[in-house]
């Protein structure tokens, strides 16, 4: 028995060493921390401080993939994410445009999320049908999200654009431009101005209008700290998602669901 117990006793205290440290590396895992500003149909606040929208629903398909469960999502402005991020407080954006800057601040991966087109969006009682360049838009008085990308064709230092801070920027522009304050909406991209033109207060009173800019490429960008731990893991699980799924199609399931409510 004595000669038993000594045999036992060494790969027992192993496998408490073992379990031991399991427990410890467990606990002391941190979760993907990913931040996202609000802009539906993309991310919006959901239930249980979870958001819910396309981009989320497109990121869990990616997310399974990496065999990551362990994800917190922070809601904050653009401008405070862009802060976040360079200074490793969150390890991911979940949607970001790429320009010069960026690109030096961030972690880009080499493939997009999705592709959009930079868009504008006009009262419908305005006669002007498609834009071939910048000289149709001289007369237009823009809004903006502060701290957008901008195209190429909105970075003509003669246009008139001027910030529009807070929540909501797409619903409230567009509630000023039928109050005949503003002319035009812009955004780089054309899934929200879209989805909230299907909305009944803006239903057949607002027209969008595509830029002659190129498709813009939406990426979710890491932090210089998370990048060397996620980023391949996240390229892998990216193309495989896309090899069975497009965003377009989440995004029109998206919008039949919210057209029904």
């Amino acid at each position: 028995m004595l000669k038993i117990r000594t045999i036992l006793r060494p790969a027992v205290t192993a496998m408490i060493a073992v379990l031991v440290f399991s427990h410890s590396a467990m606990a002391g895992a941190k979760a993907l921390k990913v931040g996202y500003f609000k802009v539906a149909p993309h991310a919006m606040p959901g239930p249980a401080e979870r958001p819910q929208g396309v981009a989320v629903a497109y990121f869990d398909l990616i997310a399974r993939e990496m065999q990551v469960a362990d994800i917190e999502f922070v809601l904050l402005p653009l401008n405070r994410l862009l802060v976040e991020l360079e200074n490793n407080r969150v390890d991911m954006a979940l949607l970001l445009a790429r320009n010069a800057e960026r690109a030096a601040t961030f972690v880009y991966p080499a493939e997009a999320f999705c592709m959009t087109k930079p868009s504008i969006a006009v009262s419908a009682a305005i006669p002007l049908q498609k834009i071939r360049s910048v000289d149709e838009l001289l007369l237009l008085a823009f809004h903006e999200t502060p701290g957008n990308y901008r195209s190429a064709i909105m970075q003509d230092q003669r246009l008139n654009i001027t910030p529009l801070a807070g929540d909501d920027f797409t619903r409230r522009c567009y509630a000023m431009i039928l109050n005949g304050r503003i002319d035009a909406c812009y955004q780089p991209d054309h899934y929200p101005i879209q989805f909230e033109a299907m909305r009944e207060a803006f239903a057949s009173k607002i027209k969008i209008l595509y830029l002659p800019d190129p498709p813009i490429g939406l990426y979710s960008v890491f932090s210089k700290s998370a990048a060397p731990k996620y980023l391949k893991r996240y390229e892998v699980a990216l193309d495989a998602v896309k090899q069975q799924h497009t965003y377009g199609a989440i995004f029109e399931k998206f919008m039949v669901r919210y057209s029904a409510k």
